[in-house]
């Protein structure tokens, strides 16, 4: 005969009290004692009565005495290290292995092991699930069986790098015995050792001079205490002297007397990423119509320029408006106006050198700043200038003539920063359209040229 529901509700009830009960009954016999935690308030749910027995109290004692926070259940000098191990272990697994002190109940210190495993709750909380040990009277043996744990736990790391960068070249240091093991293979094909790498500066004749300085600062860091990142430098490439752009990721790891032991990294070569980007960055610099640089790009440039430039060099701002040119517009039309853009900026990029910075500034206006000049070498270019400017277009029988004006500032006479040149040089060339056009003024300063 058929069950009814009600029936089978007890018979689900009933095998659902006893597995309860066989789970309590593991809990309170397993060795040690069994904490779990939410990981971002650190607030602690169950506790077993183990745990309770490990420093001789009721569960409510337990409670009170760390505030239920298993933040404050690590001995406050160990909360550093223990929050560190944590972040680094669960940032490749869903388990940490670790060991801290505890301050009891009596104020004594208590050595533990911690084995926790993290979980997902049906309310989507996050989780800890600990096993705590008592290992005051065993730390000896444990230190050394810690050491063997995390060896394991190095090597599975490492593992993961391997399969994570297939095509990539993969490194590890034994900061012990000084040996860069890599995957590039040697002449019988086995994984390359690097012996006395430290002690030889091996890093020195591989990593490209600009580079190597922050490149031997972050392998000293990683030494002093275990550090994780990603870091692009450029590599020497084999039997020449030409350079590859290389991406590393590392990780360095300690001993229980936080001593770095090892470090290992997986290395990609970004060489065409990095080719790409800069042409990126070239072509966003660039004025769309002209090819010239752009506002923005020449404020930085100048700027930066400036800034390590001694007062006693000399450099130019030149700014030109071209003259007439809503005339062309109004006249000859927008598409003719644009013709007339492009002959301007060609004209003034054939006037200056390489070395100088062209922009267009915005419309018909544009910027030159001329380095290392000289006033005759600057103003012999603007004169130049004007008389290539000056122009006649026909289009359709009708005629409109163009030309320039230009005002010049100079460092460090009329400024010391790219603000104060800029507007020295904009003075100026007001002056210039005042005094009737199609020439250059020089900034008067304190009413002298």
């Amino acid at each position: 005969m058929e069950k009814t529901a009600e029936e089978k509700l007890k018979e689900v009830t009933k095998e659902l009290e006893g597995t309860k009960k066989m789970l309590d009954m593991l809990l309170e016999n397993i060795p040690g004692g069994v904490m779990e935690y939410d990981v971002e308030t650190e607030k602690i749910g169950y506790v077993s009565k183990g745990l309770t027995n490990i420093f001789g109290c009721s569960e409510k004692s337990f409670r009170e005495h760390f505030l239920n926070s298993f933040g404050l259940f690590v001995y406050k000098f160990d909360r550093p290290m223990v929050k560190e191990q944590i972040a680094n272990q669960t940032a490749f697994f869903d388990t940490v292995e670790l060991t801290y002190r505890v301050r009891g109940i009596m104020d004594d210190i208590i050595w533990v092991t911690h084995k926790g495993k993290l979980y997902t709750d049906s309310n989507g909380v996050r989780r800890f699930l600990v096993v705590i040990n008592d290992v005051t009277n065993e730390k000896l043996i444990q230190s050394e069986l810690q050491r063997s744990s995390e060896q394991l736990y190095m090597e599975t790391e490492r593992l993961k790098l391997i399969e994570e960068a297939v095509d990539n070249t993969e490194y590890d240091y034994n900061v012990i015995n000084d040996c860069m093991e890599t995957s590039e293979k040697d002449e019988k094909g086995n994984r390359r050792l690097i012996r006395r790498f430290m002690e030889n500066d091996c890093l020195s004749a591989v990593i490209h001079p600009d580079d190597l300085p922050f490149c031997m600062e972050l392998f000293q860091d990683c030494l002093k205490s275990p550090k994780k990142g990603t870091v692009e430098y450029r590599i020497r490439e084999k039997g020449n002297n030409a350079y590859s752009w290389a991406r590393l990721t590392f990780i360095s790891f300690a001993d229980k007397n936080d001593r770095v032991i090892r470090v290992v990294g997986s290395a990609k070569d970004i060489t065409e990423e990095k080719k790409k980007s800069e042409e990126l960055k070239a072509k966003i610099a660039l004025d769309g119509m002209t090819g010239l640089l752009n506002k923005t790009t020449m404020e930085e440039r100048v700027e930066e320029f400036i800034k390590n430039s001694s007062f006693g060099s000399i450099h130019a701002m030149m700014m030109i408006d071209t003259d007439n040119f809503k005339n062309v517009n109004d006249t000859l039309g927008h598409a003719y106006g644009d013709k007339v853009i492009k002959f301007v900026s060609s004209t003034i990029k054939e006037i200056f050198r390489e070395s100088d910075y062209v922009g267009r500034m915005g419309g018909d206006e544009f910027m030159v700043f001329m380095k290392n000049t000289t006033r005759s070498i600057t103003e012999a270019r603007a004169v130049k200038l004007n008389n290539s400017i000056r122009r006649a277009f026909t289009e359709k029988g009708i005629t409109v003539g163009i030309s320039c004006s230009i005002g010049i500032a100079y460092f460090a006479r009329d400024g010391v920063d790219y603000q104060s040149l800029f507007k020295a040089a904009d003075r100026a060339l007001y002056d210039a359209k005042e005094a009737g056009k199609d020439c250059f003024r020089i900034y008067k300063k304190d009413g002298t040229l």
